[in-house]
């Protein structure tokens, strides 16, 4: 009688690289340990919020980082990158990356956040294993930003980012969001915000996430337009993208140094063939893309016995395709950042 794969020691059970089922790359695992945040960003979410995950359908840190395990141990990921809502407001994040960073297949974890509460945990996150982080930061004038978060405070995201620098949280990416009305303004003072520390901006179009059709329309504007616009003003060379990385390179020289520059472009310049993205939200539901309707259950997924598990995982990553558009009725913090 054959032996399950589920039968057999942890060590001595095949990867899929050991399988004969050929699976798109999976090396990144965006994992969700929360869907809440102390943002209401307009362009992540509606004014009053979503309905927020029950406590019990919430997976402990422990079971996140076992449902980690698994699919490491059965996919390609290499790296996780841990998202919300805000990952920063689930207390004892830094014993999951401790127990992340004890994964044989995993080379590098980090952390997108809005900054808001990194100051305070900047230090102890790196000492647990944390490479590196990613900032979103919009706008340096402190009214904008408190309109555009609906009530954030800039000073406590700069706080974070200068403790994330000390601590060596680097490199340190700022993650900025453009729109219509205020990207010329607030485009250049990013620039000399990231020159002054050595950061690496990253400019990304719009999308529609939870959030009104009519706003995310009036306030879209292409990368291609922001790129021209500097050009005029700067020299902007293109260099080489690894494999899978989403974001356009190009660097480019302001306030006397040279900066390398993203340009995430899911709407003009979709990148989906080369996606290496698989998304894990904090209910334990496994989506092949952001914009996927269809999530796999991975807690009830585990209590299948024998090789059905296995069957269903690569069933459903195989069936991987691009979307009809980069359009979701749900917000960014529910479906996994």
């Amino acid at each position: 009688m054959a032996t399950s794969l589920l039968q057999l020691h942890p060590e001595h059970r095949p990867s899929y690289r050991d399988h004969l089922w050929p699976l798109p790359s999976t090396r990144l695992l965006r994992l969700s340990v929360t869907d809440r945040c102390n943002f209401r960003c307009r362009y992540c979410m509606p004014a009053e919020g979503v309905p927020g995950i029950s406590h019990g359908e919430l997976l402990s840190l422990e079971q996140l980082a076992e449902m980690v395990r698994w699919l490491s141990r059965y996919t390609s990921i290499e790296r996780v990158k841990l998202t919300g809502g805000e990952p920063l407001v689930r207390r004892g994040l830094e014993h999951l990356v401790a127990e992340l960073s004890t994964l044989p297949r995993v080379r590098e974890i980090s952390l997108t956040t809005n900054g808001s509460l990194l100051a305070r945990q900047a230090q102890i996150l790196k000492e647990s294993g944390l490479a590196r982080v990613s900032v979103s930061l919009d706008s340096l004038d402190p009214e904008r930003f408190a309109e555009l978060s609906r009530g954030g405070q800039l000073k406590n995201t700069l706080a974070g980012i200068d403790a994330a620098l000390q601590a060596g949280l680097v490199p340190l990416k700022l993650n900025t969001v453009l729109q219509r009305s205020t990207w010329q303004r607030d485009v250049p003072m990013l620039l000399d915000f990231a020159a002054e520390r050595g950061l690496e901006p990253r400019f990304i179009e719009l999308m529609r996430t939870g959030t009104e059709r009519a706003w995310c329309d009036s306030e879209f504007v292409a990368v291609d337009e922001v790129r021209e616009w500097l050009e005029e003003r700067t020299p902007v060379v293109s260099i080489p993208t690894p494999a899978g990385v989403p974001a356009r390179q190009s660097q480019i020289r302001w306030a006397g140094r040279l900066l390398d520059v993203g340009w995430i472009a899911p709407r003009s310049h979709p990148f989906c063939t080369a996606c290496e993205r698989v998304r894990l939200d904090a209910r334990g539901r496994l989506r092949r893309c952001l914009m996927d309707p269809e999530a796999l259950d991975l807690v009830r997924l585990r209590q299948t016995q024998g090789d059905e598990s296995m069957d269903a995982l690569y069933t459903y990553l195989r069936r991987k395709q691009a979307p009809d558009g980069m359009d979701s009725e749900y917000a960014m913090s529910q479906i996994g950042g």
